[in-house]
């Protein structure tokens, strides 16, 4: 920058209106806020950055959306990283984006395989994505044979797949926030105290113990409140229903202003008809479902929306109320996701009530829980986790962070939860020679094949780039570990069964955006701790207490100081077919460069907050966001129990293709890291099967 350290840089990027200024997008920048290289903030130059002409195609019909190629993207699109291990890999950026759609969607590499480059290297085992559900795969057969040789290959710049964090540093203070995966359970599920057992000598009781976790955590306590009976939550997707019983949460209508908690009184203060208020009273109070030997069956044979208006006799107010739920935690909304599948975020008292007159007791457990595993249709819900929920500082990216730990010797300058889970990453023991296990980032596969016919053959052969060449190695078996819209593309061997199975997976897109703020005083004038919105960018954020790390903690939770606030957006269109409204909602938040999401927020921000002293300029110090593309897969009528007596879809992808393993998060449905654990752990025990 040709200036000493700290040193104020006087020229600002050209004015492009008074809008801009207010918000704070072209101020001066000092050295302090570039850490690492990466700049925090408003990221002026990025102003100058219009959204890439090959995404204006956000509002085309999806069947011409699906044929528009996604490359050439720049760093104007991705934005800033913010600092730490994540700097250059928050979400989707547009190396990953480019990388993927040149090289797997759109096959470009097809006519060279032929001539890629040999690495000269054989593997027992090539494990494809370093997700939670790769890297689970890779330690359980790691702790069966731990001098088998093991490559991972991940085409992101860092491992963890949706399990990673941002970092910010605001006046002094570290801070972390969730790209994505944000929830991690207490290990002790009273339920279910010996635990799952995921087979291969792996159960998840024990898994969670293994990576170094409490049984039990501490929460870190709120100082300097100016309520001091403010109810804040323990993860940031609890307040998301609004029910009031989990956080103090202000809901914002322009025309009104902020109503708080409005559930407790049926939106009696709120501007919404007459028909929302008795439907909230109408959801909270509804214990009468339709009888059925096979209720689990219908309500996944059935979407939300029907379920919300055939037997709750709910309007369109209020199921768009839960739209935004749905979106970002099962794909799209409630016109097109089973209604079973919403069995664990929205409908378990509904159900309970059902179960309890079936059978005479209430013997289903709480959302997100199982009490017994002994397969998928055996589990009430498919969001099996082990215990109560509790918030990391970085969400899941903690136990992405301890699986590599535990599968490469000095990833980390120590072992414990400090500094695994807050410290920094020893990047070059990752792909060290003649290690066990090697993790290869910024590689993405495009080809896996059997060395021969997949019923016999005695191998596999694995494409991929890497700093744009291509290159080839071979293994005596592959865990593909990867989503299935690019499954279906990279292997390409596949029988018929499989690839029709893969072909029904779509994927809705989320938006992670994290905004570090100076302080939170704003929200502790309205004596909240989660908001909601219905107008503008977004819908929702909340202040979430964090566990301890090693009894201490990480971060102040004082209203006097900083903080990030996580929004999580969906992108769902209502009233297309679950596939093409994928496609559709995909091309709407690729549509967005940086610039028109940072200036979305601050607009946003200003809009609700300025009335209790927030000025956007002033108080955000930092924005990141993070695109998922494919953040979930779809869950839609007939994912869990499938149609005309057939075998779901999951159920064959879970079927070993001769020397090939699936395993995936989506797999289960409801998307969670111990259902990651649970798929990475079978196929695992496929694979050593035949190596």
């Amino acid at each position: 920058m040709g200036k000493s350290e700290g040193e104020s840089q006087q020229d600002k990027a050209p004015s492009r209106d008074a809008d801009a200024e207010k918000l704070g997008m072209q101020t001066s920048i000092t050295r302090r806020d570039f850490v690492g290289g990466t700049l925090l903030g408003a990221g002026a130059a990025l102003l100058g950055m219009a959204s890439p002409a090959v995404l204006k195609a956000a509002a085309a019909p999806a069947s011409s959306v699906r044929k528009t190629g996604m490359a050439g993207l720049d760093a104007g699109w991705t934005g800033p990283g913010g600092i730490g291990d994540y700097a250059l890999s928050n979400g989707n950026t547009h190396a990953v984006v480019n990388a993927a759609h040149e090289g797997i969607r759109n096959l470009k590499f097809e006519e060279y395989l032929s001539s890629a480059i040999d690495s000269g290297e054989t593997h027992d085992v090539v494990v494809v994505g370093a997700g939670i559900s790769g890297l689970t795969a890779a330690y359980a057969y790691h702790k069966s044979r731990p001098d088998s040789p093991v490559l991972i290959l991940d085409m992101h710049a860092a491992f963890g797949g949706e399990a990673k964090h941002n970092e910010f540093e605001v006046d002094g203070h570290r801070l972390w926030a969730p790209q994505g995966s944000g929830i991690t359970s207490q290990s002790v599920d009273p339920n279910n105290p010996e635990g799952v057992d995921l087979g291969n000598g792996v159960n998840i009781k024990n898994l969670y113990s293994e990576l170094g976790f409490p049984q039990r955590w501490e929460f870190q306590q709120v100082t300097g409140l100016s309520s001091k009976d403010m109810l804040i939550g323990s993860m940031p997707w609890g307040a998301m229903h609004g029910y009031g019983d989990v956080a103090d949460t202000g809901y914002f209508y322009p025309s009104k202003g902020w109503v708080i908690n409005p559930w407790k009184g049926d939106f009696s203060g709120a501007p919404v008809s007459a028909k929302m208020r008795q439907d909230a009273h109408t959801w909270r109070n509804f214990a009468n479902p339709p009888y059925r030997e096979d209720w689990r069956q219908w309500m996944d044979s059935i979407t939300v929306r029907e379920y919300m208006t055939s037997v709750m006799g709910l309007g369109d107010e209020m199921i768009a109320h839960f739209d935004p739920v749905l979106g970002v935690t099962s794909g799209l909304g409630a016109d097109v996701t089973s209604a079973y599948g919403a069995f664990s975020l929205m409908l378990w008292s509904q159900l309970e009530a059902e179960e309890t007159r079936r059978t005479g007791r209430p013997s289903l457990p709480p959302p997100g829980h199982c009490a017994s595993w002994s397969g998928l249709k055996q589990c009430p819900v498919a969001s099996v986790t082990t215990g109560e929920y509790v918030t990391l500082p970085g969400g899941n990216a903690a136990v992405a962070r301890q699986l590599v730990r535990k599968l490469i010797p000095g990833t980390y300058a120590g072992e414990t939860l400090t500094d695994v889970v807050l410290g920094s990453l020893n990047w070059d023991t990752l792909d060290r020679p003649n290690q066990p296990v090697r993790l290869r980032l910024s590689s993405t596969v495009v080809a896996v094949t059997h060395d021969g016919d997949p019923g016999s053959s005695k191998g596999v052969v694995v494409h991929y780039t890497n700093g744009g060449k291509l290159y080839k190695a071979r293994a005596k078996a592959a865990i593909v570990a990867g989503q299935q819209h690019s499954n279906k593309h990279i292997c390409r061997d596949l029988p018929d069964e499989h690839r029709a199975a893969m072909d029904t997976f779509a994927h809705g897109p989320i938006l992670t955006v994290n905004v570090a703020l100076r302080n939170w005083k704003c929200m502790d004038k309205l004596g909240i701790s989660a908001a909601r919105w219905f107008e503008g960018f977004g819908w929702f954020t909340s202040i979430n207490r964090t566990v301890l790390i090693d009894g201490k903690e990480p971060t102040s939770l004082d209203p006097s100081k900083p903080v990030v606030l996580t929004l999580y957006t969906g992108f769902g269109i209502p009233g297309m077919s679950y596939k093409e409204q994928a496609v559709a909602a995909r091309m709407r938040l690729f549509s967005m460069s940086y610039a028109d999401i940072e200036k979305s927020v601050r607009e946003q921000f200003n809009t609700m907050f300025a009335s209790v002293g927030f000025d956007a300029k002033r108080d955000i110090a930092g924005i990141i966001t993070n695109r998922w593309g494919h953040a979930y897969a779809v869950e839609y009528p007939g994912f869990y129990f499938g149609k005309d007596g057939k075998p779901t879809a999951s159920e064959v992808i879970r079927k070993r293709h001769g020397r090939i393993a699936f395993c995936h998060a989506e797999l289960v449905g409801t998307q969670t890291w111990p259902g990651a654990a649970i798929e990475g752990s079978r196929a695992a025990a496929q694979v050593l099967e035949v190596v």
